[in-house]
């Protein structure tokens, strides 16, 4: 069976908007044993999308569509597809009803209480446009709102269950996913093209900013089955890179690093400059962070260096606020300040302004240190001298930085080569 996934906003071609909702169909499927064929995006013009549409029922069996449902002018979905497939519409009293309960009387009820005569009607509970789905000569086409809030909640709670049960499937794909930081892709790619794999195991490799992740993929009848085919190979990748692999529910590392200090029920905070609270502020979104997150000093400019970590003036002069000696004393400021077993101090040139020849742009002053040991410091040489980049140069450093604070937790191991 082969499944499409069909989004529609001028804002998604126009690039104002992320298409976040083929992203998160794609990994729910995937969840549930079903892989994603083909995506692709349609403006809202009428045309474009009828011609979307026909042209998408001949290469797939099941159409995922996203958008146009509502009661504006550019909502053309329903109409579209109602049309093609040559169904009639009706007015629904008890969407109406549902809809005057929870919004009161708006304008679009009208619009948004008609629906096809035929097919399956799938109720929104928490905005107004209902979802809709039809079979259509073996295969279905499914309707869905395009506000993301929306679309989460229906296609899990209906859309889902229409998928397995029109469309069940004996063989499922299950994929496990890797997590590894503060390595190059080139070396774990190195190791992947060595190893021998059977036809119905693929590998695929995913680099993002600080950390790189690795997917096992097969087909299996069940988990357990799909653990025994792929054991050997997730084997001999954790053996290799052992050390740098990290255990994380979605795949970031911030997550992994919060496990582990709830779990070992000792404290962090943070020193940051270049960053601008870029670490903290990836903690804190992360609940029961305050079970071991005791806060962060932003320290951005010299004066606040001074005044608050007491990081010397001779320091700053010597060696200026991207320096070794000047995050670790930033470090030192921070165990002054705080009961925090661990901390993290960060100082840099993110960019498009502030470099030099010595210091160009992406080179970051990093110390990560457990109180009482020897601080582990040293630069980070980040790419981003590309205008734009400076947002992707601080998301490095705080990956990276919760990667070696993560691995001197887990490993009791330094980062940086002394």
């Amino acid at each position: 069976m082969k499944i499409e996934i069909i989004t529609i906003g001028n804002e998604l071609l126009s690039g104002k908007t992320i298409n976040s909702n083929t992203q998160y169909i794609s990994k729910t499927l995937l969840k549930f044993g079903y892989r994603t064929h083909f995506a692709s995006v349609y403006p809202d013009e009428k045309k474009e999308l009828e011609n979307g549409i026909k042209a998408a029922l001949k290469r797939a069996d099941l159409l995922i569509i996203t958008g146009g449902l509502g009661p504006t002018i550019d909502d053309n979905t329903k109409e579209i597809v109602t049309n093609l497939l040559k169904i009639d519409l009706k007015f629904s009293g008890d969407i109406a009803s549902d809809i005057e309960k929870r919004f009161g009387q708006i304008a679009s009820l009208q619009e948004q209480s008609t629906i096809p005569k035929s097919g399956f009607v799938f109720k929104n509970e928490v905005g107004t446009a209902p979802g809709f789905a039809f079979l259509h000569y073996g295969k279905a086409l499914i309707l869905l709102p395009g506000v993301p809030v929306e679309l989460e909640d229906m296609f899990e709670k209906h859309a889902m269950v229409f998928i397995q049960k029109h469309f069940p499937i004996k063989e499922k794909i299950y994929q496990e996913i890797i997590n590894i930081c503060l390595l190059a892709e080139i070396k774990i790619d190195a190791l992947l093209k060595t190893i021998q794999l059977p036809d119905d195991i693929t590998l695929g490799i995913y680099p993002s900013y600080g950390f790189v992740q690795v997917s096992i993929t097969t087909k299996a009848l069940n988990k357990m089955e799909a653990t025994k085919k792929i054991s050997d190979i997730k084997n001999q990748i954790a053996l290799e890179f052992a050390e740098y692999i990290y255990i994380s529910e979605d795949g970031k590392i911030e997550r992994a690093l919060h496990d582990l200090l709830i779990k070992k029920e000792e404290k962090i905070a943070f020193a940051e400059s270049c960053t601008g609270g870029a670490l903290s502020a990836k903690i804190v979104k992360l609940s029961d962070s305050s079970k071991y997150f005791l806060g962060s000093f932003i320290t951005y400019s010299n004066e606040l260096k001074k005044n608050i970590l007491k990081v010397s003036e001779k320091t700053l002069l010597d060696h200026g606020a991207v320096s070794l000696p000047t995050v670790k004393e930033m470090i030192k400021g921070v165990f002054d300040l705080t009961d925090a077993t661990y901390a993290i101090a960060v100082s840099g040139i993110a960019g498009p302004g502030g470099a030099t020849e010595e210091k160009p742009i992406g080179t970051i002053s990093l110390a990560v240190a457990k109180r009482g040991d020897e601080i582990d410091a040293g630069f980070l040489h980040l790419k981003g001298s590309l205008k734009g980049s400076r947002s992707s140069i601080i998301e490095s450093s705080a990956n990276i930085a919760f990667g070696i604070l993560y691995r001197k937790i887990a490993h009791n191991l330094n980062y940086f080569e002394k």
